[in-house]
Order: C-alpha cells, then structure tokens, then sequence
C-alpha cells in the first residue's frame, strides 16, 4: 500500500473508533452520563476527567501511526497478524465507552479492558516481526491500558 494510502486508512480508521466510542462519553453534550459517572464511587488513584482525553489524544494517535507503520510495510503473513491485533486493539476503544457508559455495565467494561490489554499486548508483539517502530509504538497503550485495567477493576468492585 502507498504510504498516503496507508496514512489516510490508518488515521480514518482511529479517528472512526474514537468518533464511535464518542456517543457514549461522559462529557458534557451526555449530561445524564456524566451526572452517573460522577457519583460512582472512585479509587483515589482516578486521573480528572482532563487527563482521560489527554491521554486518549495521544495514544490514538500513536495507533494511528502503528497502523500507518504496519498498512505501509509489504503483505506477508507476520504483517496480517499484526493488523488483526491492531483492528481488535481498536475495536476496544468503543466498546469499553459502550459499555461502560452506555450500558453502565462495569463488569462487561471490565472485560473489554482486559480485552483490549491483551489485543495490544498481541499487537506489540506481532508488530515486533513487521516493523519495529510500529511495535514501540504500541509500548504506551500497553502501560495506559495495565493501568486502565486496574482502574477499572477498582471500580467496578467498588459500585457492584
């Protein structure tokens, strides 16, 4: 694939799993959503709000960049691989905003968390035998996501 082909696909494709899981934020355009997730009772350890799309900027951003990485490398099996843990790994930011603050189903939230951690995990690992760069890339999401996964652990226990 060219490299603006891949770029194009790889930056729509992060940008429409952010876009997706954006219905169900507890921003300020969902009012109910965020009055719910206001009154959960949180661990201490919980990041502000401010930090959470931080975060998320950067980090889909470097999923894009990951996906550019891989879409723009020759077709081989190895790199097929590495696409699907990508795909699976961005089909979890929607899901966990879906359920966890569409459905407020923290237990399912909780399952696509972990989820998600091992797609990344799976995507940093494959990656490694297609592009070096594209796996490094995916280092972040690993950290955020162990991180993530505890947070909403903590949760869910906490509000069962």
């Amino acid at each position: 694939m060219q490299k603006s082909t891949a770029a194009m696909v790889a930056g729509v494709t992060a940008v429409g799993a952010l876009l997706g899981g954006s219905r169900f934020n507890p921003g300020p355009q969902h009012p109910a959503t965020a009055a719910w997730y206001a009154h959960l009772d949180k661990p201490d350890f919980t990041p502000p709000g401010p930090v959470f799309g931080i975060a998320w900027t950067v980090l889909d951003g470097l999923l894009a960049y990951t996906g550019y990485r891989l879409l723009s490398r020759q077709p081989s099996d190895k790199r097929r691989l590495a696409l699907g843990a990508w795909v699976l790994t961005l089909f979890g930011l929607p899901a966990f905003q879906w359920r966890f603050f569409g459905a407020r189903q923290a237990d399912e939230a909780l399952g696509v968390s972990a989820t998600m951690l091992a797609a990344a995990t799976g995507l940093a690992a494959t990656s490694s035998q297609v592009d070096r760069k594209a796996s490094m890339a995916a280092v972040p999401l690993i950290g955020w996501l162990i991180f993530a996964t505890i947070l909403q652990e903590e949760v869910w226990r906490r509000n069962r």
